[in-house]
């Protein structure tokens, strides 16, 4: 991880996506474009944003609480015209599934690849709900998503959710929407129940507060993000190092929730640099994982400044 690149990325995005736009979001979007080893492309980025407010009504979340997540997503791929059109016909199968139309079936749609997908989610979902009906809601459709296109059966998978979330609260987890998705990112390798997954997580957990991280409820989906994807004690070391390189540096200086979760990320690109040949299947599965969480982190933060403001204003 480069502090000074990302520093000299981080003001350039800034510019691009201007003075009103909270330095949290930019930080994420520098994030997202960096750990996908295509530097800021501020032309693609441009364009993507201007197709946006060009071809979607006011109403549309990727006109606010999407806007620059979306057109970081589509600035990747490419004619971003065709893109924008794609994801909406996308969203519009999500909803033709059953799911409402919402932030988080466009977070969704932008991680869905293939058709038919849809269809899986909710079957996934909807065996999500019969565990937790009141905790599953819009904001898992991403992780169903993400899921539902993996082997499996969704019945089984729901259930090992389910089993993982039990154990995990008689270790101290606390219960609700964060320990879910945690339970959730851990069926990433497998539906079948796993005992060794819980000692991963549980491992991890312990092996970042020992070294002074703390693990708040926010951070529990990390810590299933790197049990999918197997982190040595030499990868969670280079995170702790990193976490602290950006605490103290001043780019974070006002950040610092932020720095955790940034130093995952380039720990996660690493991970997948290093995987060998024969492990490209897996390597792949870990590039999805790791842009599902991108893009939950910058819904997070998007969804935490919307908060903010909406709170500052009636101050």
């Amino acid at each position: 991880m480069d502090i000074k690149q990302l520093e000299e990325t981080f003001k350039e995005v800034s510019k691009t996506l201007g003075w009103s736009v909270d330095k949290r979001i930019a930080l994420a979007v520098t994030t997202f474009y960096l750990t996908q080893d295509s530097g800021f492309r501020k032309k693609e980025h441009e364009e993507a944003a201007e197709a946006i407010k060009k071809n979607e009504g006011w109403a549309s979340p990727l006109r606010y609480y999407m806007f620059h997540i979306a057109s970081a997503f589509l600035a990747l791929q490419g004619d971003p015209e065709n893109g924008l059109k794609r994801l909406n016909a996308k969203q519009l199968e999500l909803n033709e599934a059953g799911f409402r139309k919402s932030p988080y079936t466009y977070l969704a749609a932008l991680l869905m690849e293939d058709t038919g997908e849809a269809d899986r989610a909710k079957e996934l979902y909807d065996q999500m709900k019969q565990h937790h009906k009141f905790l599953t809601s819009n904001e898992d459709v991403p992780y169903a998503v993400l899921l539902g296109r993996r082997e499996g059966a969704a019945e089984e998978r729901a259930a090992t959710m389910n089993a993982y979330y039990r154990e995990l609260r008689e270790h101290g987890f606390s219960i609700g929407n964060d320990l879910q998705w945690l339970s959730q990112l851990m069926t990433f390798n497998s539906p079948v129940y796993d005992p060794e997954m819980v000692g991963r997580v549980l491992a991890t957990r312990e092996f970042l507060q020992n070294e002074k991280i703390k693990i708040r409820p926010p951070q529990y989906p990390i810590l299933g993000l790197l049990a999918a994807a197997k982190a040595s004690g030499r990868t969670l070391a280079q995170i702790v190092e990193h976490t602290r390189q950006l605490e103290n540096s001043k780019l974070f200086k006002w950040y610092k929730d932020v720095a955790f979760s940034t130093a995952v990320q380039f720990g996660m690109k690493d991970i997948i640099e290093t995987r060998e040949v024969s492990d490209i299947t897996f390597s792949t599965s870990l590039e999805m994982l790791m842009q599902a969480q991108q893009a939950a982190m910058m819904a997070s933060i998007n969804a935490a400044v919307i908060s903010s403001s909406a709170n500052n204003g009636s101050n």
